[in-house]
């Protein structure tokens, strides 16, 4: 109760200091991508812009479980089938794929996802629509540039939600150039003390993206924003790289607690955590069975895509006899019945609280596929991880988590029984992985108001002053020549030119000529 009152002081602060409660807007808030995870995440968002009075169009994949007066939902049907094009059995058995192999993957599908979304029939009548008005777009930012082009179509201000945090596209886009000298690329999980060969791989790879990413993947991108929107808009459209540059504010998923420092702009907010609230009340059979645990309770989960159920039956056979030579009680996020039987200890559920489930005091360990969201959530709550990651950025988030001592980690395709009860035991009884788990905790909770909090206030706030150009530095519209100072450094070589080394030219020049001026003279000197 005093978390919320202190919560509502710190808002009506913020509020009062702008100036007042934004007038309700009418908001285009769009999350084309079809996995469920991003969704979860960004509908926090949604949710507390509606709680605000703001009129919401939303544009995404998963028809809301609370309807709103004030939401207007274009549900993309059918959503696009990422297994069918990315088989989960594959990302099974696999341990890394190359950095660009990722990069490629993640083009790829940020195209094929985009194109998917915007030939839904309802989408389409949106595009083609001439008695629409939105006060502002807000997209996820996450490979679907061609949507900045609702921004254009409405004349309004767009922002963006980054769910995987900082990339260099987005420092770009508001006048930065990444130092890859000790910023990592996002793919890596390397520190900012990287050693020579760190550096020069991270310079090797963020250069190929940048270049890649200008000249390959954002004219695919252009092509697409022309075919759908070319006939609903008059006049000539502007390219995705220039409407990027035109985005007046990013919220990232990041957290100064967990992420490198790194520089920075206004208009780019870090909300990690954004999504975690107060712990509710858990279902009576979950709060009775953690209770009762004596030894407390393991909590196992691979999220929302990746599921329980599609894993290899050989490695859940595995993973139950594992579970069931622990003293711990263990409740396990499985999505069916098929499991088979069960150890006494275990529990298993189509749906877990995941949030309420780790604030509970008796939760010792977080089984985790290593996530962004359920990593901050374990973070959050001060629970040691065992991290098993499957693809994308989870190999990045695991590293990290071990690296900070709050984790270890085991590759899925060589997962045994007793490793993963060595790794289960070393984290629930050494001490050093708690301890390190609530330090983080403390530093991660530490905030000065709620990130959903502030991220809400910069929203009105672009809001209020029809965009924010000013939260972005002149360096988002500048050539590279220009923002390196190379014009400058070569007017400088040009002034040394002309002012050093053509003089010395030219003495050294008319030295020789009276030279051999004086040698021609002697010599006729000679003859006479």
């Amino acid at each position: 109760m005093q978390l919320q009152l202190n919560r509502f002081l710190l808002l009506a602060l913020a509020l009062l200091m702008s100036g007042g409660l934004s007038e309700a807007a009418r908001i285009l808030f769009m999350g084309p991508f079809p996995a469920p995870s991003h969704w979860m995440w960004l509908e926090h968002f949604q949710r507390d812009l509606l709680r605000r009075g703001h009129q919401v169009t939303s544009v995404n994949n998963h028809p809301t479980k609370k309807p709103h007066e004030n939401l207007t939902e274009i549900i993309i049907n059918p959503s696009f089938d990422i297994p069918f094009h990315f088989p989960k059995k594959n990302i099974f058995s696999m341990r890394y794929t190359s950095d660009f192999q990722n990069l490629q993957m993640w083009w790829a599908l940020g195209l094929m996802t985009s194109e998917h979304a915007l030939q839904d029939e309802k989408l389409k009548q949106l595009v083609a629509s001439t008695d629409q008005h939105y006060d502002l777009v807000i997209l996820e930012q996450f490979f679907h540039e061609a949507f900045l082009m609702f921004g254009h179509k409405f004349n309004c201000p767009v922002v963006t939600i980054g769910t995987m945090g900082y990339a260099d596209n987005m420092d770009h886009a508001m006048g930065l150039l990444t130092p890859w000298s000790f910023i990592p690329h996002l793919l890596l999980p390397h520190t900012d003390r990287m050693s020579f060969s760190q550096r020069a791989y991270n310079a090797y790879l963020s250069l190929y993206d940048s270049i890649m990413r200008r000249w390959y993947y954002l004219p695919k991108m252009q092509e697409l924003a022309v075919k759908y929107f070319g006939d609903a808009i008059k006049g000539p459209l502007p390219h995705v790289h220039q409407l990027e540059r035109n985005i007046s504010l990013m919220l990232i998923n990041s957290h100064r607690s967990v992420d490198l420092p790194r520089p920075g702009m206004p208009g780019l907010v870090n909300v990690g955590g954004a999504h975690i609230q107060p712990a509710r009340p858990l279902p009576a059979h979950m709060q009775a069975f953690i209770d009762k645990a004596t030894h407390g309770v393991v909590y196992f989960s691979l999220g929302s895509y990746m599921k329980s159920t599609d894993m290899p039956p050989e490695k859940t056979a595995l993973i139950l006899k594992a579970f069931g030579q622990l003293k711990q009680q263990v409740l396990w996020k499985y999505e069916n019945d098929s499991i088979g039987e069960l150890p006494p200890n275990v529990m298993i559920s189509p749906w877990m609280p995941q949030n309420d489930i780790l604030a509970h005091p008796n939760i010792k360990l977080f089984i985790t596929h290593g996530g962004l969201f359920g990593t901050q959530e374990g973070i959050h709550w001060g629970v040691p991880m065992l991290c098993i990651p499957l693809y994308g950025d989870q190999h990045r988030n695991t590293i990290k988590s071990v690296r900070e001592g709050y984790a270890r980690s085991l590759v899925f395709s060589k997962l045994t029984v007793d490793d993963l009860v060595s790794n289960i035991e070393t984290l629930i009884y050494e001490p050093q992985y708690k301890r390190s788990a609530k330090q983080v905790s403390q530093r991660f909770r530490d905030n000065p108001m709620h990130p959903l909090d502030e991220a809400s206030y910069w929203i009105e706030y672009i809001i209020r002053h029809k965009g924010a150009t000013h939260l972005k530095s002149q360096g988002a519209f500048m050539p590279l020549y220009q923002y390196l100072l190379l014009d400058v450094l070569a007017c400088l070589l040009l002034v040394l030119v002309l002012t050093i080394w053509l003089p010395w030219r030219m003495l050294r020049s008319l030295r020789k000529w009276w030279s051999a001026t004086t040698v021609k003279a002697r010599e006729s000197k000679k003859e006479l």
